[in-house]
């Protein structure tokens, strides 16, 4: 087997789970689950379908309206109309020494713009929890992954654990990858944690890669930051960004990087051998995403904040479970108070509840103890899974 796919599976967990992580969730994949099956790893589409433009824009392009085979970066109108949205939405450098590259999802992104930075042997500083495939990837390119935890203090915001973040920076690191609002926690960090990491990414030259997929989806109100819009930044900072959270168009394959043209060409490069373009004809649905969703945005967030509410509601009222609202994401991530191991729980939900989830050793060691659930479901079905999933956690012994 490459060295490269060993890493991958981050065999070290072995420690942890009896078995690397892919061999871990391999397992959970192909044990028997109770039927109908509900997967919370992700939201119901179609309860909360994407925007009526969605499907038309798409049949027109394919119906001759739009090319099929793309330049590499993507279509150039559809680029332009991008970067003028997302400069004008968000206050990011989109144009001149900046360029935007659409891709086969933000995954796709994540990966291609991993591949244009680092050597193997980078030193990349990453938040624990995070998104569960980032580590995955650094391994794959043979990079140190140095983890640095949150911080979610009893009152106030959640942070980072600065006297870590510190000794990362003195190991002279590549790069900083975090996902924002945090995946898997939907935590949103404040102006000054903000700052905080562009002063550390201009003083020690590191550059820093903002997946910021959900940053559209963000409740009671919360400001969010963009750190590339920090002075200074816009020049060593990717945004990850992209319309299938929000506006429910996985199916679609679309994600948007946004970057200084240096990386961006070597990100259109790698793309160029790999997937070579984003779907020709979802490409022109990008035309409407930020420019034609106002509505629609506002009443989706009032429909997942009260989903959110509910759930919230409903975990801390039991006596094995107990989370804090996510401030944004569809996404809470619980921590569970039985004595048992995250792949015990999560094969018997998905046995004796017909529920699967996404277990915590996924999203990095402080992950462990926890579960993601992603709330973005039918009313009608998500409280009575409820029941059940705290049901059954509940077979095991409180610690």
């Amino acid at each position: 087997m490459p060295a490269s796919i060993d890493r991958l599976a981050l065999p070290e967990l072995r420690e942890v789970l009896g078995m690397s992580l892919r061999e871990a969730e391999r397992e959970l994949e192909n044990a028997p689950g109770r039927t109908p099956l509900l997967d919370v790893t992700y939201a119901d589409t179609h309860r909360f379908p994407a925007p009526d433009w969605a499907l038309p824009s798409f049949t027109a392009a394919a119906g001759g309206g739009g090319m099929t085979y793309t330049p590499y970066r993507g279509d150039r109108a559809v680029r332009e109309t991008v970067a003028a949205n997302v400069e004008r939405e968000f206050g990011l450098p989109s144009t001149g020494d900046a360029d935007v590259i659409l891709t086969p999802g933000t995954q796709g992104a994540l990966f291609i713009a991993l591949a244009a930075i680092l050597s193997p042997g980078d030193v990349v500083v990453l938040p624990d929890p995070d998104y569960l495939s980032t580590e995955r990837m650094l391994r794959y390119f043979g990079a140190e992954v140095l983890r640095v935890p949150m911080v979610v203090p009893d009152e106030g915001r959640p942070t980072l654990d600065w006297s870590a973040f510190e000794k990362a920076c003195e190991r002279k690191p590549r790069l900083m990858v975090f996902s924002h609002p945090n995946n898997p926690t939907g935590a949103i960090y404040d102006q000054e944690t903000i700052e905080r990491i562009a002063r550390a990414a201009q003083d020690h030259d590191i550059l820093v890669l903002a997946d910021q997929l959900y940053c559209r989806l963000v409740y009671d109100g919360e400001e969010f930051h963009h750190l590339a819009a920090v002075p200074g930044m816009a020049g060593r900072t990717v945004t990850l960004l992209g319309p299938s959270k929000t506006e429910s168009l996985s199916g679609y394959r679309l994600g948007v990087a946004v970057g200084p043209r240096e990386i961006v060409d070597r990100m259109e490069d790698v793309q160029s051998v790999t997937a070579l373009r984003a779907p020709a004809y979802a490409q022109h649905l990008l035309t409407h995403w930020l420019a034609d969703d106002g509505e629609f945005l506002r009443n989706r967030l009032k429909e997942y904040q009260s989903l959110r509410d509910m759930t919230v509601e409903a975990i801390n009222a039991s006596r094995v479970m107990r989370v804090r609202p996510a401030w944004g994401t569809a996404y809470v991530f619980p921590e569970v108070l039985v004595d048992t191991s995250d792949q015990r729980i999560a094969l018997a939900l998905k046995k004796d509840a017909g529920i699967v989830v996404n277990p915590g050793y996924q999203f990095g060691p402080s992950g462990l103890g926890h579960m993601r659930l992603c709330f973005a479901q039918d009313e009608s079905v998500w409280a009575p899974a409820l029941d059940r999933l705290l049901e059954v956690v509940g077979h095991f012994e409180i610690r």
